[in-house]
């Protein structure tokens, strides 16, 4: 089923199960495959960071010096540019959640540093600054507004308890990674990987649970109920009952659900037909972010989604017309 900790009845426990077997990964710029922020290998020697910007809630630093030349930022203009992306992206989220992202104890900002690293950004421990891969930064301007979301998102996370107060037995990624990916659509419309978007439609098999940052059509769904306008709300609540049950995912999870739509079962189900036939064939408010979704390479992947939709299901018909 999409969440194993699920109890569902016997006939929706049929119809979800044959969407949910197996988990795809998908490559990244990087080189390696899905590197998310939690996975990511980190080494223990950083470069001396000789220069640095200093914003209203960021301290950026970063290094054009260094003998390892991934570690560089030749271009101060980029570290400006990365500023203030953080900043829209602190003030669009502290906006909607009411609280301020995870600060490290006995400090008033959070540090940001450039430098190598086998994933496009990091953000753990807690206490610690957001690192960035120089190299990535430096050739893929398109990811620097989605990524930049993502890691400061983490930083919520923590503030409601995440890694601070709780620390779950077992991996979230499809709760932590997810989440954080849909700051990316929240804050800025686009997602650093097309796959965060698409796969979860091409390969409706994909476990929820097992799907990660590609966990993010779900969250979406989570606040729109793919009828009208977004209840942005709604994440707001989610974390709000994290926090209250002590990092129990699941009963957050199932309450918010619960409050907002009636029946847990009924929602999952809606959601994995919906996955299959029509994810976004309701409106949604033309102002909201869900409409229009681009991917590191410009592409709108909402119409990209649409379009495969529309042609899986003329197919379904030509099958089921076949003598």
């Amino acid at each position: 089923m999409f969440l194993r900790p699920l109890k569902l009845p016997a006939q929706v426990f049929c119809i979800v199960l044959l969407y949910a077997c197996s988990s795809l990964l998908c490559a990244n710029a990087v080189g390696e495959t899905s590197a998310v922020g939690s996975q990511c290998s980190v080494e223990a020697d950083r470069p001396v960071f000789e220069h640095r910007i200093e914003t209203e809630h960021f301290i950026l630093r970063w290094t054009n010096a260094s003998s390892h030349a991934a570690d560089n930022i030749s271009d101060p203009e980029i570290v400006r540019e990365t500023a203030g992306y953080f900043e829209a992206a602190w003030d669009k989220l502290t906006g909607l959640f009411g609280r301020i992202p995870y600060l490290p104890p006995g400090g008033s900002k959070i540090g940001v540093i450039f430098h190598d690293l086998d994933c496009y950004a990091y953000a753990d421990p807690p206490e610690g600054p957001i690192e960035l891969n120089s190299s990535v930064w430096m050739r893929m301007p398109a990811i620097r507004q989605s990524t930049s979301a993502h890691e400061l998102f983490h930083k919520l996370q923590y503030a409601y308890g995440f890694k601070t107060r709780w620390v779950p037995q077992k991996p979230m990624l499809w709760f932590t990674e997810g989440t954080a990916a849909w700051a990316e659509v929240f804050v800025w419309g686009r997602v650093s990987r097309s796959c965060k978007i698409e796969d979860m439609f091409r390969d409706t098999s994909i476990d929820l649970y097992q799907a990660e940052d590609m966990a993010l059509p779900f969250w979406i769904y989570l606040v729109s109920g793919n009828s009208g306008a977004p209840i942005d709300q709604l994440m707001v609540k989610l974390f709000e009952k994290c926090e209250e049950y002590n990092g129990d995912v699941n009963k957050a999870l199932f309450d918010v659900i619960r409050d907002a739509y009636g029946s847990v079962d009924s929602f999952f189900l809606r959601f994995a037909l919906e996955r299959r036939d029509g994810f976004w064939r309701e409106p949604f408010s033309q102002s909201c972010n869900y409409t229009r979704i681009l991917g590191p390479d410009g592409k709108d992947l909402v119409t990209e989604i649409e379009q495969y939709q529309h042609r899986r299901y003329e197919l379904s018909l030509r099958s089921t017309k076949a003598p």
